[in-house]
């Protein structure tokens, strides 16, 4: 397994998107193409959450076709946009999640991704019904 430690691009603070809570923010100018960050991640496989209940951990998961993963660093604090600057890619056999910029961002510039992906754009998300 690789080492991971801590991105010193991004740093945590109130996001200006409303009702948002805390949001991920670069600490510097980050180039398009640039990793901006890699987290572990836990992996669940759906058999976990059968007979769970809706908590505040459901709005903090990557839903994947066959697993759900449970994302640490500041991972799950990046806020959603449908113009992203960021992108991420989960890998599940070297349980990590990799955020890299899909353009170029500025010092102090909210980094966010699209939470809905390529597939079903039009699906509202859980904060949209």
């Amino acid at each position: 397994m690789s080492r991971i430690s801590p991105s010193t691009k991004i740093y945590i603070d109130k996001s200006a998107i409303p009702n948002s809570g805390k949001g991920v923010f670069a600490s510097e100018n980050i180039k398009k193409g640039e990793v901006i960050e890699v987290a572990p991640i836990l992996v669940l496989d759906f058999q976990d959450f059968i007979d769970t209940k809706w908590n505040v951990l459901f709005e903090y998961y990557f839903w994947m076709d066959d697993f759900v993963a449970l994302a640490l660093g500041f991972a799950s604090l990046y806020n959603h946009s449908i113009k992203p600057n960021c992108k991420y890619e989960l890998k599940r056999k070297e349980k990590i999640i990799t955020f890299t910029s899909v353009k170029d961002i500025l010092k102090d510039e909210e980094i966010c991704f699209n939470y809905k992906g390529s597939l079903n754009p039009k699906t509202p998300l859980w904060f949209e019904k």
